[in-house]
């Protein structure tokens, strides 16, 4: 990816958080980076097609439990398009549990600045456990986020 500016790299500081949040279980941290009152949509393929998108607002996405069992999802080649306090990132990623790939697919995270700091408005992603090969996991180059993870990457 070429040289990033100053804002373009704050955009991806928070968008590296987020699966890390996510993934740990960390509400504090997801809420520091994600609006309570925006939105995802998701989908899930089968045998190459997309699925029904699921819809919900952010705030009831993966809530941990007492037994949440942490997992890594890293996204690289991230393309970021930024326009005064609108941002948009567009990544593959790739998630694994133990090690294990489980799915891959495509991160589209739109981001809002307000009073000074980047947050996560809504995201699209879809989870497509038999697009790994065609997305490029097994070569994917510069993985972000490299650190914070509760789960061995499984390196």
């Amino acid at each position: 990816m070429a040289d990033l500016s100053l804002e373009e790299e704050a955009v991806l500081k928070v968008v590296d958080s987020f699966p890390i949040a996510v993934s740990n279980g960390d509400r504090e941290l997801q809420k520091s980076v994600a609006l309570a009152d925006g939105g995802l949509a998701i989908y899930r393929a089968k045998d190459g097609f997309p699925g029904p998108i699921r819809r919900m607002p952010a705030s009831d996405f993966q809530k941990p439990t007492p037994n949440h069992d942490p997992f890594v999802e890293m996204h690289w080649a991230p393309r970021v398009d930024l326009r005064g306090s609108f941002a948009q990132v567009w990544s593959r990623y790739v998630l694994t549990d133990n090690g294990a790939i489980v799915h891959c697919g495509i991160n589209a995270l739109q981001l809002t600045k307000l009073q000074g700091a980047w947050k996560i408005h809504s995201a699209l992603y879809s989870m497509e456990p038999d697009a790994c090969d065609q997305l490029g996991a097994k070569t994917a180059q510069d993985l972000r986020p490299r650190d914070g993870w509760r789960e061995t990457r499984g390196e």
